[in-house]
């Protein structure tokens, strides 16, 4: 019985990761960071211009490490809360604006120099008349018999023609190429020439509880389908779009963090509270 209950966390684990493929990882003479996967999920206010930022992070050649998140505006965030998991993992919680963009995550680790670590692009797929962009995950939750993804999209209208977008031209996949339907969404919408969406969330309930999304497609079945494969479009961002001109210099990059204007530290008190209601879901 006990080895059918440490199976069963074993799975809610794999199915509770993200659906990002590629690590991020950095080092020095010292030290290594791995970035497995990052999540998002809302604090408790409704109303809050604030959500919480879940990153999976892995620290070899060092006990401990500070952290400072980058936005694309150069905005600093640190972390309110730190989870310790096992093997020298853990979950490292930041209150961010809702719907930032990242560009860099730097990691000092004690008694070593900072690491800086380049985020994940953003994930798109087009064709001569749509652009899809994936944001990632909002909200989860998952137990013993299923869990729940609310993702992050937006749909651009490069045609001459208006489109009609609604959640059902969306199709999510797991990792067995299984695919599901949108249960809940945003309300369908014309999309006229040369515009685009807003950000939109797409709701998936009942999904297995070792679902792990593996890709997202836009009008799936049709000739014109596109799909976003998150293990191969999930890259690290490039030099020039994370430090500016191609030609910056490696000064460039060693300084962003010190001229990078600071957000303020998250209540540890409200990030805590707000996972805990989380994982009583």
């Amino acid at each position: 019985m006990r080895s059918i209950i440490i199976l069963i966390a074993l799975l809610l684990a794999m199915a509770s990761g993200t659906a990002l493929g590629l690590p991020l990882q950095g080092s020095n003479e010292n030290a290594t960071v791995v970035i497995f996967g990052s999540s998002r999920m809302p604090v408790a206010d409704e109303n809050s211009t604030q959500e919480i930022l879940k990153v999976d992070v892995g620290l070899m050649g060092a006990d401990n490490s500070s952290y400072e998140l980058l936005d694309q505006n150069d905005l600093a965030y640190y972390p309110g809360l730190y989870r310790p998991l096992s093997s020298g993992k853990q979950t490292v919680y930041f209150l961010t604006e809702i719907d930032s963009l990242f560009k860099l995550i730097n990691v000092t680790p004690e008694g070593s120099d900072p690491i800086n670590v380049k985020w994940w692009i953003t994930p798109n797929a087009s064709n001569d008349r749509i652009k899809v962009r994936y944001y990632g995950i909002t909200d989860s939750s998952v137990n013993s018999d299923e869990q729940m993804l609310v993702l992050q999209v937006s749909v651009q209208n490069m045609a001459n023609q208006s489109i009609y977008v609604t959640p059902y031209n969306f199709t999510l996949f797991d990792q067995w190429g299984w695919n599901y339907r949108p249960t809940m969404g945003f309300d369908a919408e014309n999309v006229a020439p040369g515009s685009g969406t807003d950000r939109l969330l797409l709701g998936f309930t009942a999904l297995p509880p070792v679902f792990r999304p593996a890709a997202l497609a836009y009008d799936y079945g049709t000739p014109e389908a596109m799909v976003i494969e998150f293990e191969k479009d999930y890259v690290p961002l490039s030099d020039e779009l994370v430090y500016g001109a191609a030609s910056a210099s490696n000064s460039v990059a060693d300084n962003a963090s010190a001229q990078a204007k600071m957000a303020a530290p998250a209540p540890v008190a409200q990030i805590a509270n707000q996972t805990a209601a989380s994982t009583e879901m």
